[in-house]
């Protein structure tokens, strides 16, 4: 499936800019000579996890409100290696929101080599962790949400992904 190049993710900064970076570090290797794949996953979900607080999701949640996100559905699509030194960087694009869901697209970017290597889509769902059931977006939340979404569909290359907000 196609995806938009490293100079697509990186030419604009002001929608997409690098909720995560650092330099992948010798324990990140496994036995094949690049980065082990649970750490493109996680990497990258700690990019989506910023994202969310800079569209507005409360970093406190989860002490406080006693709500929160569940990821429900990932897609995930690895399209390059990572070695051990190379910078790296997660963008996020904000693609669709219902009344409880997430739709959201990381990148994990090999800046050092200017490639993109990695795609995680996903589906996360706002939840009551009292009850662990869903519950809609909480409206100031949601505002962002959709700021996120509508700024986010300027972007001129399609979202080609198998996941969808229902």
């Amino acid at each position: 499936m196609p995806q938009p190049t490293y100079d697509d993710l990186t030419a604009r900064t002001d929608l997409l800019p690098a909720y995560q970076r650092l330099v992948v570090p010798p324990e990140y290797e496994d036995h094949n000579g690049h980065m082990n794949i649970a750490h493109y996953l996680t990497t990258t979900s700690w990019g989506v996890q910023h994202a969310f607080h800079a569209w507005g999701v409360p970093e406190s949640w989860m002490g406080e409100a006693r709500v929160g996100t569940f990821s429900a559905e990932h897609h995930l699509a690895y399209l390059g290696e990572v070695h051990v030194g190379s910078e790296v960087s997660v963008r996020v694009r904000c693609v669709a929101r219902s009344p409880r869901g997430l739709h959201v697209v990381g990148y994990l970017l090999d800046d050092t080599h200017r490639t993109l290597a990695y795609v995680m889509e996903l589906l996360t769902l706002h939840v009551d962790l009292t009850t662990r059931r869903t519950r809609t977006w909480p409206d100031d939340v949601a505002a962002g949400l959709d700021r996120a979404v509508a700024a986010h569909a300027v972007l001129d290359w399609p979202v080609t992904g198998c996941l969808a907000v229902r």
